[in-house]
């Protein structure tokens, strides 16, 4: 393909590379610059001047990407740990209802005790705070910080990489009496407008709706997440319907073909180029109400982009378009590109247009219901494509359904949205406004029922896949030089033999751990012990269930295997491992472990065992000992 007809088919993967490097690299960019410039003079010297200038235009958008992610990544001044005052700014608020609500913070400046003087920071912080704040709020607070760690426990969420991709790596939490609103900086007008809108939107479907279908209904329409139940959010994953609750190109599409599709109908009264324009500030308007996320400004520049080139009859190439459109989004924002909805987001649009013309063609349908049903089917499958290494890489599961699911999304999806929008648009109107409620009710519904339906399915989730970031990578590579150099027998036999060799390394690896036997004592607050052997795992736990509940689904998720669930009461607990038992004592010192002749005490105060342990092991929040392995560390885990 040549370069002048799709030139960002080339740019934005140099840049992404240049991203990648800088992620991964400190340097001094005066110096990278020099050796840049020397290289350049070399290659120049050997090589023709076409060649060259291209050569140099590559490594100039490398550089571009690596300059802009070190930029994000460089303050000047670093947030001190420990309780010194700071001024912050209110940036973002948590709607959710929960008792500590999230806030980030901008931390503008900080005092020194040292020398009793205030020094300048540009810097995001999370803060947990039990008093929900308003954006814009300017406070005074003087609460401990810490660095975001992970808790070391297996299948844990990767809370670190997660803030780390936003460039935040301090939290804490702010009580009442460690804070003083100072001041209020009034944001900006549009950003009013559109907070303001979303939120009274938001009450017209909390008043009209029970409160299930109204907090999905505002996830599917609103992009707010923050009141969907645990019970729904793994329900939608395990069917593989997690992408409809985020919003993106599904959204956007079926948004952008409805409106188009009505002005084109009033083509009497409204010309192709205005029916375009009202389309395109449509879905700028969306995007805004919906929060500006990754996702909808992808969907929402790539079909913005689309529209005008129709305007214009200019039939340019899709793919170059959507790496346009990533390009922009990641020259604004570098740290984009490790953001979980943006790498879906692009690989599923990615998978689509290379793959679903593919897919569609292996079977022909002549019956109109089945063809579009067959049509979906390929679509979802072709999305899937470039998303399951993701996919397998976040959230170590993969939904045996996912096919299925689209299905019923696809025609559940529309309903919702069209309903919604006219709901909204037409709520002031008595009996229109009741009718489609009850219509977008009815629909809200219907698609739970058939996400937990799917969820109830035997075999539904498999899960066990523990990737690393280089085999996403070099899945990706390889499919791309599959569809590329498909027409040479030679390379598409190696890269079809490269991509089974992988996926059945994949699986190896998922039965291996599904066989393994083991005893985890997990990093928690609160005593949680799991025995795994085989495809079994007995947990135990001390305190809440639902917190012990979500460190063994997860831990489920690396180690398959069904798990059961147990408080552990004072005296002898055994379970049965293989041919042997292990011996569970709880005492008020603590929880004795024993198995064959291996013996474990997990101290839970600051008395020592009555009985000899060949591992005592302390709890997160005593302080640690030499002799003793500290949970605070990780989790502690023993093979069999």
């Amino acid at each position: 393909m040549r370069f002048y007809k799709s030139p960002f088919l080339f740019l934005t993967p140099l840049f992404i590379l240049g991203v990648l490097i800088g992620e991964l690299v400190s340097f001094s960019l005066s110096g990278f610059f020099v050796a840049f410039v020397l290289l350049t003079l070399v290659i120049g010297f050997f090589l023709k001047e076409k060649v060259v200038s291209l050569i140099v235009f590559g490594m100039t958008i490398t550089l571009l990407g690596s300059t802009l992610i070190q930029f994000d990544r460089h303050t000047d001044s670093e947030i001190s740990l420990g309780t010194n005052s700071r001024v912050a700014v209110v940036e973002e608020v948590d709607s959710g209802d929960k008792v500590w609500k999230k806030h980030i913070l901008r931390v503008e400046s900080e005092r020194h005790p040292e020398d009793d003087t205030w020094g300048p920071i540009d810097q995001e912080v999370v803060v947990y705070c039990q008093h929900r704040l308003r954006k814009g709020d300017v406070v005074l607070f003087r609460s401990e910080l810490e660095n975001i760690t992970n808790s070391g426990n297996p299948g844990e969420f990767d809370a670190k990489g997660y803030w780390n991709a936003q460039n935040i790596s301090k939290m804490g939490f702010m009580g009442l009496e460690d804070f003083t609103i100072i001041d209020y900086k009034e944001p900006a007008w549009w950003t009013t407008v559109f907070d303001d809108t979303r939120n009274y939107l938001s009450e017209l479907i909390s008043n009209s709706l029970p409160e299930k279908e109204a907090s999905l209904a505002r996830a599917l329409i609103l992009g707010d997440k923050s009141k969907l139940s645990g019970e729904t959010r793994e329900s939608f994953g395990n069917a593989g319907a997690m992408h409809v609750l985020a919003i993106s190109g599904l959204h956007v599409g079926i948004i952008m073909y409805l409106l188009f599709f009505l002005l084109k109908r009033a083509h009497r009264w409204i010309s192709r180029r205005v029916a375009i324009i009202v389309t395109l500030s449509f879905l700028w308007v969306f995007a805004g109400v919906t929060g500006w996320s990754p996702s909808v400004l992808r969907a929402t520049l790539m079909f913005s982009l689309l529209l005008i080139g129709q305007q214009w009859s200019r039939s340019g190439n899709p793919l170059n378009t959507l790496f346009f459109s990533g390009f922009i989004l990641l020259l604004i924002d570098p740290l984009l590109l490790f953001n979980i909805g943006f790498q879906l987001s692009y690989a599923a649009m990615l998978g689509i247009f290379m793959f679903f013309d593919r897919i569609q063609e292996l079977v022909k349908v002549r019956n109109y219901l089945l063809k579009k049903a067959w049509e979906g089917t390929a679509l979802g499958i072709a999305a899937q494509m470039f998303t399951i290494p993701i996919v397998l890489y976040h959230f170590h599961q993969f939904p045996n359904y996912f096919w299925l699911t689209n299905l019923g999304i696809m025609c559940l999806a529309g309903i919702i949205l069209a309903s919604g929008l006219v709901f909204f648009a037409t709520h002031f109107i008595p009996y229109v406004n009741v009718f489609l409620a009850m219509l977008l009710g009815w629909a809200l519904f219907a698609l739970i029922y058939f996400v937990s339906w799917v969820d109830s399915l035997p075999y539904g989730v498999a899960r066990g896949f523990v990737l690393s970031s280089y085999e996403v990578i070099l899945f990706v590579a390889v499919m791309v030089l599959l569809l590329t150099f498909y027409r040479r027998k030679t390379l598409r036999y190696a890269s079809i033999g490269l991509l089974v060799l992988m996926v059945g390394s994949w699986q190896w690896d998922r039965f291996s751990a599904k066989e393994e036997s083991e005893v985890v004592v997990f990093n928690s607050n609160a005593p949680v012990i799991v025995c795994k052997h085989g495809g079994e795992i007995r947990g135990f736990y001390i305190g809440r269930k639902d917190k012990a509940d979500r460190l063994v689904n997860a831990y489920s998720k690396v180690m398959p295997g069904d798990y059961t669930l147990d408080s552990l009461s004072m005296g002898v607990t055994t379970v049965q491992l293989g041919g042997d038992q292990m011996r569970i004592e709880k005492t008020e010192r603590g929880i004795h472990l024993k198995y064959k002749r291996k013996s474990w005490f997990v101290r839970m105060g600051y008395r020592l065992p009555e009985k000899s342990s060949d591992v005592i092991i302390d709890m997160p929040y005593l302080e640690g000992r030499p002799d003793h392995y500290s949970l605070s560390r990780g989790a502690f885990r023993v093979e069999f």
